[in-house]
């Protein structure tokens, strides 16, 4: 029989009998593989083919026709009515079209309202195709039917069957079905047909009878669908008339880049980055393992070499059980993690807001991985079995020296991974590639993991003003460099790739945060309404969002025009107090009205005497010190209403202003307040046909359950008119990065908790030697199993600390390469989580010591 196939079959022999050994073993590499082959199925799984993402905008249509200036004129019915012969005539041929008609179009149901976007078209028709998905029921085929989307669905409580008001209608629908957007499930929409939107939706704005600055924010539009292909000749003779084409494109942009860890690198470059990840992490687990392992099997190593095997055949012995490990460890992880993926499906298609297909394998990456796992163990094993060439009698005696070393070559790799480590983390920033970063982080690891072994022997006498357990498990420490910097370097990788996540998705957290502009402040409600609500309405709305600080505002207003409409109607609104500067050009700083008992809830404070004073005496009251540059306020208004022809007359006002904030950066909450001593002042009246809400944040956060019965207390006053009611939650994109920041924290600490307590439980074994001259000296089992805690727990420090070095250390390249800014708070994770890895591997070593030492009374 050849050596090699002695060898084969001791190692299977050693497998198969040592099986708390090799469940150790496979349990240290099925986790991080299982983890990763998870990931890589699930990312498989999100990537929406391009055809879905075009369908999704564009369903079968070859063009997009628009013509807002024809909608503007003519009316959304008109205009749909009209839209063939228009288009016929500007094109000079006739162009099929299917027109679809979005808007705002909130629903009611069962004194709840939630508001909702409208979309009305015929999904059943070839052209619309792939726009939405119905998960249930059918799509609108009448006008008195409807589908909502989930997100509606969940919030008014309603099923398929159920009946639903739409916008400012009395008339009940029918909901036919549960609709989705395959790029979006989180938006809240309502379909029907195109006529029913066109009437139940606002209409575009028109002199004389729009709204305010928040009123004109929501018009209906119509988009034409069309499946016929339109030349660059046609395009440019429609453009003449007002319509714009827009063709169909190959591909849509991702617009979840954004909150993607990798937001710039090619699926080419994320495989290789995850190779070379898994690749570094699974040998540095599996190197540490099958050093201790080595070190545990001196004696068993030694008696093979006594019975006349060669150094050589010694080393295979190793190199095959670390084959069968790897073997055994990735069929166990491709299955699991593909059936983990399967199961987080649902929950990670829910979080990404996408609708997500059938299972699908990456079968390159899964590939690589699976090749990972049955080479990796087999490498380190061989790795970890240099030595077993040493001194013989010192492995039969089962002593500690038993393999060479190399210094000078030791000191060369060293310095080579460091100076690696350095270079690819700053290569990694200035070219804004994160996997270079990550993984010159991981060479930076293993060099400080080297380093620190070379240290740890001179530490030992510096512990002696410990107390006792701890000055012991600190010696052993020393004593023992290599084994404690071995296991210290694996839990400082999964430390740092821990915080690099952490930090990478703190920092896009942020950085949502501050691009993101709010309504008005954190908590707080604010609305806007068209009509006057009656009085009894104002206090219904307050009671249904839980509390009595709702502050009444009306809108300042030049005097009413004497001139009629042009359509010779009333005129509902005429032009508004604006600042002459302007805060964005996005947001005009109309002037408020406002009671003077209400600017504590206003302001979430007292009003000082100067605020007070100011107001009374006919001034105002700014929140943006911009707005009034030397104690004075620039007012403006229109002298005659804005008809579209021509400018007109604008009256100038200059009010004394005392500046209550120095800034304000929401979007819509007014800056500017007076009370009616400062309507006086200006000349100006209350618009009566604007109404302005505000309430601050109360106690508990407002539920989205009362935001919607109060927009439905609304809405039954406001009847026809327009009305907005928001409640400021922050960016939803901000909600999503946090919970999966704290999802990946808790699934990493778990991972590095689970490893360190596999990998100390297994260097318990090593410490038999030492536990039994413990026992000797007459130390009980509870003093021996502490001792291995408390080591367990300090050599687990040490790499935790390591760890956290290098993460600091690499974090401003991460962060380079992602272009997003840093936080605190994920640190703060990061150090709960470490907290647990240490208290795992304390756990490991008691429990390791507590069957240690039972084995040293069988023993005895």
């Amino acid at each position: 029989m050849s050596a090699r196939r002695i060898a084969f079959r001791i190692a299977l022999r050693r497998v198969r009998h040592d099986r708390r050994r090799t469940l150790g073993l496979t349990a240290a590499l099925l986790i991080p593989l299982t983890l990763a082959v998870a990931l890589v199925t699930l990312r498989a799984t999100g990537e929406l083919p391009q055809d879905i993402r075009v369908a999704a905008a564009f369903g079968q249509s070859a063009n997009v026709l628009r013509n807002h200036d024809l909608v503007s004129e003519q009316g959304v019915e008109q205009a749909m009515a009209g839209a063939p012969g228009a288009l016929a005539k500007a094109a000079g041929k006739d162009i099929k079209v299917h027109a679809e008609v979005d808007g705002r179009l909130p629903v009611s149901s069962g004194g709840l309202q939630v508001d909702s976007f409208g979309y009305g078209l015929e999904l059943d028709r070839p052209v619309h195709r792939g726009r939405f998905a119905m998960t249930e029921g059918r799509a609108p085929r009448a006008e008195h039917e409807v589908a909502l989307s989930s997100t509606v669905a969940e919030r008014l409580k309603t099923e398929v069957g159920d009946r639903v008001r739409l916008g400012k209608g009395k008339t009940d629908v029918e909901v036919t079905g549960i609709a989705a957007i395959p790029t979006d499930t989180l938006r809240k929409f309502v379909l029907a047909t195109p006529l029913t939107v066109a009437r139940e939706a606002p209409s575009p704005s028109s002199a004389g009878q729009g709204g305010s600055v928040a009123g004109g924010q929501n018009s209906t539009s119509v988009v034409w669908f069309t499946p016929n292909a339109i030349t660059p000749e046609t395009a440019k003779a429609m453009a003449e008339s007002g319509w714009r084409s827009e063709p169909r494109p190959d591909s849509v942009a991702d617009s979840d880049n954004s909150g993607s860890l990798l937001p710039q690198e090619s699926a080419s470059a994320w495989i290789l980055g995850l190779v070379v990840l898994v690749l570094g992490e699974l040998g540095l687990v599996m190197g540490a393992v099958y050093a201790i392992v080595v070190r545990s099997n001196r004696r068993e190593l030694g008696l093979l070499a006594a019975a006349g095997a060669g150094p050589k055949t010694r080393r295979s012995v190793i190199t095959h059980q670390g084959f069968f490990v790897g073997l055994i460890a990735t069929a166990l992880a491709m299955a699991i993690g593909v059936g983990a993926a399967w199961l987080l499906r649902p929950w990670a298609a829910e979080r990404s807001g996408e609708i997500w297909g059938t299972l699908r394998l990456d079968t390159t990456a899964t590939a690589v991985l699976a090749v990972l796992g049955i080479v990796t163990p087999a490498i380190a094993a061989r790795i970890a079995a240099r030595g077993v060439g040493g001194d013989v009698v010192a492995a039969l005696r089962d002593q500690a020296h038993f393999e060479t070393g190399t210094p000078r070559r030791g000191q060369v790799l060293l310095g080579s991974l460091l100076t690696c480590g350095l270079l690819l983390i700053v290569a990694g920033g200035a070219l804004k590639a994160a996997f270079t970063v990550m993984i010159g982080g991981l060479a930076l690891v293993i060099g400080t993991g080297m380093l620190v072994a070379r240290i740890l022997p001179s530490t030992g006498n510096r512990a002696d003003g410990f107390p006792l357990m701890q000055r012991i498990g600190a010696r052993l420490l020393a004593r023992s460099a290599s084994r404690s910097a071995t296991m210290g370097t694996v839990v400082a990788s999964l430390t740092v790739l821990a915080g690099l996540v952490l930090a990478a998705m703190g920092g896009l957290t942020a950085e949502v945060g501050k691009t993101y502009r709010p309504n008005s402040p954190e908590g707080s409600a604010f609305a806007y309404a068209t009509k006057m609500p009656q009085t009894s309405t104002v206090a219904a709305m307050a009671d249904a969002l839980g509390s009595d600080r709702l502050v009444f505002m009306t809108l300042a207003a030049p005097p009413v025009p004497k001139t009629p409409t042009p359509d010779g109607s009333p005129w509902t609104f005429w032009g508004e107090f604006q600042t002459t500067t302007q805060l964005s050009e996005d947001r005009p700083t109309s002037v408020m009205v406002v009671k003077e008992a209400d600017l504590p809830a206003l302001l979430d404070r007292a009003a000082t005497t100067e605020e007070t004073r100011t107001l009374a005496a006919g001034g105002a009251m700014v929140m943006d010190k911009r707005l009034a540059p030397g104690g004075k306020v620039a007012l403006t208004a229109p002298e005659s209403p804005v008809t579209g022809a021509g400018q007109p007359q604008m009256l100038q006002v200059s009010l004394d202003a005392v500046v209550s904030q120095s800034r304000s950066d929401y979007r819509n909450f007014p800056a500017v307040y007076v009370t009616t001593a400062g309507l006086k002042a200006m000349g100006g009246i209350e618009q009566p046909n604007s109404a302005y809400f505000y309430l601050p944040k109360p106690a508990g956060s407002i539920s989205t359950e009362q935001e919607d019965r109060a927009r439905e207390v609304l809405a039954s006053d406001i009847g026809s008119g327009y009305f907005t009611l928001e409640v400021e939650r922050g960016p939803v994109a901000a909600e999503v990065l946090r919970s999966t920041t704290v999802g990946s924290a808790v699934a990493l600490m778990l991972v590095a908790a689970t490893l360190a307590f596999l990998t100390v439980a297994l260097a318990t074994q090593e410490m038999r030697p030492d536990l039994s001259a413990l026992a000797a000296a007459g130390a009980d089992r509870r003093f021996r199993s502490l001792l291995t805690g408390v080591y367990a727990g300090q050599v687990t420090l040490l790499g935790v600390g390591m760890g956290m070095v290098v993460t600091a250390a690499v974090t401003p390249a991460l962060l380079a390469a992602l272009e997003v800014g840093w936080s605190l708070w994920p640190w703060l994770g990061l150090a709960g989580a470490s907290a647990g890895t240490v208290a795992a591997a304390v756990l490991a070593g008691w429990i390791g010591g507590s069957r240690v030492t039972t084995l040293l009374r069988a023993v005895r």
